[in-house]
């Protein structure tokens, strides 16, 4: 899997749950560029984020590892 395809999922996953990368950063109390590079594959992500995000998303984290 590439940081790109991780970052893909995420979007998917952020606007099935109807939030912009701005509250989804706020609510993991994160920078919101952060969000953003995620999404891109520009940065890897920490387990401890991937959770966070899983938990404001109500997701399990291998959605966001699903192959596209």
């Amino acid at each position: 899997m590439e940081l790109k395809d991780f970052g893909v999922n995420l979007a998917r996953a952020r606007m099935k749950a109807d939030l912009s990368a701005y509250e989804l950063s706020l609510r993991i109390d994160k920078d919101p560029s952060y969000i953003h590079k995620v999404e891109n594959g520009k940065i890897n992500i920490s387990l401890k984020s991937i959770l966070q995000i899983c938990e404001v998303l109500q997701i399990q984290p291998a959605e966001l590892f699903k192959p596209l």
